[in-house]
C-alpha cells in the first residue's frame, strides 16, 4: 500500500498543477477567441461568454474536488511536522476573510480556494521538481499569448477601455503592447516574470533555454517596466546564485531577498510626485491616507472597487494599491501587515534551505515577486486569481517540500516511510 501511495502521489500534484493552471487560462483563452476583449475601468464589467463562465466554474470545482480528496484522503494519517508554517500560510487568509465578513463582504469562490490549497500541498508534500510541469504551461501560455498577438491582434494586442487600438508611449517593440489571453499588458508581464522562476527547473538544457527565451521575448513585447526589472533581477539572482560558494548561499539567499523587499516598501513612502510612475504616486498617497483612518484593521480587500468617489481622482484603473505593501496596509492595516510579513518571512527561510541545497527557484520567485510587487500587486489571498497558479503553487512547495540532502540532484529526496521533511 506504501508503495501505491508514494506512486500515486506525483500523479495527483501533477493533475493539481494542471487544473489549477487551466482554471484561470482556458476560459480566458475562450474569451479571447470568441468573446469581448479590451482594457476595463474600475466598476466596468466586460461581457463574459457563457461557455468561458461555465468552464471556469468547471474547473474550479474540479480544483476544489481534488483538494478534498487529497485532504479526506490525508486525514487518517495527516503530517506531524511543519504545522507552525502550515498556521502562519493560512493566518492571512483567515484574517482578511474574517475581516470582510465583518463588513458585509463575503468572498467569491474563488476566494476560498486558497486555503484548501495550501493544506492539500501540504498533506501531499510534492517534490519541488513537479514544479517543472507549471514551467512547461508557463512556456505554454507564452506560446498561446504570441501566437494571439500575431494571428489575432483584436483580442492579442492591447485595446483601450473604448475599445479602440492605441500605441501608447511606453511600446516597447513596433508591434503593439501584447497581453495574449489577458486584458492588460502589466497583467501578462506579471503572470509570466511570477512562471519564469519554475521555467527554469525545466531538466533538459535546450528545452529550459528555449523556453526561458520565449518567456522572456514575450515579457518584452508587454512593454511592463515592472516585469522587465522583475525578470531581470531574477535572471540576475539565478546567475548570481550558481556562482556563489555553496556555503554563502544560504546569507545570500536572504541577502538578496530582503533587500528586494526592502526596495519595495521604501519606494511608496519616499513621497514621489502624484504624476510619478503613471500616476501610482497619486494612489500611493490616497492609499496610504485611507490606512492612516483605520491603520490596525484597514478597509477590506474590495476597498479599491467601491470607492467610485475616488476614481477620478486615481484615473479610473486604481484596481489596487499598485504596491504590495501599500495594498496590505491598506485593505488589512498592520494586523494583516504583520501575518503577512510573518508568512513572508517563513517563505523566505525556505528558500534558504533551497539555496543551501544548489536549488534556487524558491528564493528567485521571491525576488522576482517583490521586484513585481514594487509598482504592481502580485500576490493575493482572496483575488488575484490569474496569478494563483505561479505564486501559491509554487511558494507552498517552497515550504512544504520535502527539502533534499546537500549534494542531490536537483529537487529529488531519498525514498522516505513516512511524509516528513
Amino acid at each position: 500500500m506504501l508503495v501505491t501511495s508514494r506512486h500515486f502521489r506525483p500523479d495527483v500534484t501533477v493533475t493539481l498543477i494542471v487544473l489549477v493552471w487551466a482554471m484561470y487560462t482556458t476560459p480566458r483563452l475562450v474569451q479571447s477567441l470568441t468573446g469581448v476583449k479590451r482594457r476595463a475601468t474600475v466598476g466596468d464589467a466586460l461581457p463574459m461568454n457563457p461557455l468561458a463562465v461555465k468552464l471556469e466554474v468547471l474547473l474550479l470545482l474540479l480544483v476544489f474536488a481534488l483538494c478534498a480528496f487529497v485532504i479526506l484522503r490525508g486525514t487518517a494519517a495527516l503530517p506531524t511536522d511543519r504545522r507552525m508554517p502550515l498556521v502562519l500560510m493560512l493566518a492571512p487568509w483567515v484574517y482578511v476573510v474574517v475581516r470582510d465578513l465583518y463588513i458585509d463582504h463575503v468572498p467569491t469562490r474563488g476566494g476560498m480556494l486558497y486555503p484548501v490549497l495550501v493544506v492539500a500541498i501540504w498533506i501531499l508534500r510534492p517534490q519541488l521538481r513537479k514544479l517543472a510541469v507549471l514551467g512547461y504551461l508557463v512556456v505554454l501560455t507564452a506560446v498561446m499569448c504570441i501566437a494571439l498577438g500575431v494571428f489575432l491582434p483584436e483580442s492579442g494586442i492591447f485595446i483601450s477601455s473604448a475599445g479602440t487600438a492605441v500605441a501608447p508611449t511606453k511600446e516597447i517593440l513596433p508591434l503593439g503592447i501584447l497581453i495574449g489571453i489577458f486584458t492588460d499588458g502589466n497583467n501578462l508581464g506579471q503572470y509570466l516574470v511570477l512562471g519564469l522562476p519554475s521555467v527554469m527547473l525545466i531538466p533538459r538544457r535546450v528545452v529550459r533555454a528555449a523556453g526561458i527565451a520565449v518567456v522572456l521575448f514575450a515579457i518584452v513585447w508587454t512593454s511592463s517596466r515592472s516585469s522587465l526589472a522583475a525578470a531581470a533581477l531574477a535572471c540576475g539572482m539565478w546567475v548570481l546564485m550558481t556562482v556563489t560558494p555553496s556555503v554563502l548561499r544560504r546569507p545570500m539567499s536572504w541577502g538578496l531577498v530582503g533587500a528586494t523587499g526592502a526596495v519595495m516598501i521604501w519606494w511608496p513612502l519616499s513621497t514621489p510626485a502624484d504624476d510619478a510612475l503613471t500616476n501610482r504616486g497619486a494612489i500611493w498617497r490616497h492609499s496610504l491616507d485611507a490606512w492612516g483612518n483605520t491603520p490596525w484593521f484597514g478597509s477590506g480587500s474590495n476597498w479599491y472597487s467601491v470607492l467610485p468617489q475616488h476614481v477620478g481622482s486615481l484615473g479610473g484603473f486604481a484596481f489596487h494599491g499598485h504596491n504590495q505593501f501599500v495594498h496590505t496596509l491598506a485593505t488589512g492595516g498592520l494586523i494583516f501587515l504583520f501575518l503577512v510579513a510573518a508568512m513572508f518571512v517563513t517563505i523566505a527561510w525556505a528558500a534558504s534551505q533551497w539555496s543551501a541545497r544548489g536549488i534556487f527557484q524558491p528564493a528567485t520567485l521571491l525576488v522576482a515577486l517583490f521586484a513585481s510587487s514594487t509598482l504592481e500587486v502580485s500576490f493575493g489571498f482572496v483575488d488575484r486569481a490569474f496569478l494563483l497558479a505561479v505564486t501559491v503553487l509554487p511558494l507552498m512547495f517552497a515550504v512544504f517540500a520535502p527539502l533534499p540532502e546537500h549534494g542531490s540532484r536537483r529537487g529529488h529526496t531519498k525514498p522516505r516511510v513516512e511524509s516528513t521533511a
